[in-house]
């Protein structure tokens, strides 16, 4: 399976009110549907979540690869893709996709000892919601990338058009965002840019 370079992390708080199906299917028609997207939604009762992934799941062209955070239950429900954080324990049963949140070696070893089939590494830049506090840096990504072995890797934490290529070329398959494409006046057109410079 090979996954799309650009995933964004959507929840209702991020949006700047406007309806979380909205703004994730204009990002994912900016890019042709070549958008992971996860839904990282802690406030929302199972039964609202499902209710908004099934109306992404009708709207966005159907290579857009859907995940959720931390609810496998839903991820069943839907068969949709799973991303479990740090110290999650691992679930029982199969998933369309399978991610772990990784920071340190031991992190790693969990994640590779479930099979996953992408790694989130972070916090590698300073993000807006933390300043101040340094991101982990490149060096940091290469040493976890070389970890993870074939595990796409995912780098988070301060991705621009600009950091993003740098994460590229430092060993990441891909970048994850939220505030960049969810907090955008035009999802559609950021997500087209994050996408076209990982590509460039």
């Amino acid at each position: 399976m090979i996954l799309h370079r650009l995933m964004l992390i959507a929840d209702q708080q991020g949006t700047q009110g406007r309806p979380m199906p909205d703004v994730i299917v204009r990002a994912a028609h900016g890019v042709g549907g070549r958008l992971m997207v996860q839904f990282r939604e802690r406030e929302l009762a199972d039964a609202e979540l499902i209710a908004v992934i099934r109306a992404v799941q009708r709207r966005v062209p159907p290579q857009t690869m859907l995940i959720v955070n931390d609810r496998a239950d839903i991820a069943q429900a839907l068969d949709i893709g799973l991303h479990l954080p740090a110290a999650a324990e691992t679930p029982d049963g199969q998933y369309a996709l399978l991610g772990r949140s990784v920071h340190d070696e031991s992190e790693t070893h969990m994640a590779l000892a479930d099979d996953v089939d992408y790694a989130i590494v972070g916090t590698i830049f300073e993000t807006d919601s933390h300043p101040g506090r340094a991101g982990a840096g490149l060096e940091h990504l290469r040493t976890m990338r070389d970890l993870l072995g074939n595990v796409a890797c995912y780098a988070i934490g301060g991705m621009t058009t600009e950091t993003a290529p740098r994460a590229l070329e430092a060993g990441a398959w891909g970048v994850a965002v939220r505030s960049a494409i969810l907090s955008a006046d035009d999802p559609s057109e950021a997500a087209y840019r994050l996408d076209s410079s990982l590509s460039s």
